[in-house]
């Protein structure tokens, strides 16, 4: 059976009380781009129901040819969100997909609204460099130039994007061009670009825009939280790292109904396995990836201007000082 014929079994529509059967608002990217943080500020939202797991990947074969899961597996992860406006998942990975995955998303969840998060890219490599490390997926002595080296091979020959070379797509990852005017092409107004930076900078202001997108109460913003998210940091311990990756992974639903517990047991793991580290973006490799995302800043440039929206200050001026670290 077709996925979206099986979306109608499921009463996906755009009646509010059915909507949170599956999502109708999807936070489709990018990586290391504040999706974790994004998907904690909206959940607040009393009209916005989050799925149990933020990062479910339900769509993600669609980036590679391949073909859907049960969806009545996807479903089940919003079997509480029934009667919200908005039901929500986030997975960064899904921006990457373009046209195939605008339209996936459009046949399995009719109106949907996908919101996109973009970085610097050059902070964004940066960040997806040491996340990588922290999750012991490269190794924690390779310098950033050498990981630099890699990523610009694999580049060239088109295969970053492939699930195998997954740890470098640090590079390839900041090239959002490519797949930006897929976006706003299949989706038109269901589609909105925020930027990590603003995020950062004002969250709250970046959560009352989306509000008035979706066209939710925005006064409730005030009463909201905004703690930083999924912050990566450096580890001592390989070992003890590693089993606390995996213990982070399989407790995800309880964590996200006890977020003071989480705060509390990822404060003792700090103080025992947190490397202590000031290290910065090198000015030598910062020169190097200005250069390689040039002609792609460039062409965001002009295409965030056509669907009217202002560019950020790094593509006003590319060779702008650092951005922060946070969300």
């Amino acid at each position: 059976m077709d996925p979206s014929d099986r979306a109608e079994q499921l009463g996906v529509g755009e009646d509010a009380d059915t909507a949170g059967r599956l999502p109708n608002l999807i936070i489709a990217g990018v990586s290391k781009g504040g999706t974790t943080s994004l998907f904690s500020y909206l959940g607040q939202h009393p009209d916005i129901c989050g799925s149990d797991i933020k990062e479910l990947r339900y769509f993600a074969p669609l980036r590679h040819g391949g073909e859907l899961g049960p969806i009545e597996e996807y479903a089940h992860h919003f079997r509480h969100c029934t009667g919200y406006r908005y039901a929500v998942e986030a997975t960064p990975g899904y921006y990457y997909g373009g046209r195939p995955m605008a339209r996936g998303l459009q046949d399995v969840c009719p109106d949907v609204h996908v919101l996109v998060s973009l970085r610097a890219p050059d902070e964004r490599c940066w960040s997806w460099f040491r996340f990588v490390k922290s999750r012991l997926r490269i190794p924690k002595d390779m310098s950033f130039d050498a990981y630099l080296d890699r990523c610009e091979e694999l580049h060239r020959a088109g295969v970053d994007g492939d699930l195998e070379h997954q740890a470098f797509w640090g590079l390839g990852g900041g090239c959002y061009d490519v797949w930006f005017d897929s976006w706003v092409e299949e989706l038109g107004e269901r589609f909105r670009v925020v930027f990590f930076e603003d995020v950062a900078r004002d969250p709250a202001g970046v959560v009352r825009d989306i509000c008035r997108w979706l066209r939710l109460d925005e006064g409730v913003v005030d009463e909201f939280t905004f703690p930083v998210e999924n912050r990566t940091e450096p580890y001592r311990a390989a070992g003890l790292q590693r089993v606390a990756v995996a213990f982070n992974r399989r407790g995800e639903q309880f964590f996200r109904r006890h977020r003071t517990a989480k705060r509390l047991i990822r404060s003792a793991y700090y103080a025992v396995n947190r490397q202590p580290s000031s290290e910065e973006l090198p000015p030598a490799a910062r020169a190097r990836l200005a250069e390689f995302y040039r002609p792609h800043n460039a062409r965001l440039a002009e295409q965030l201007s056509s669907a009217g929206v202002e560019p950020p200050t790094w593509l006003r001026n590319q060779d702008a000082g650092r951005t922060s670290d946070r969300p």
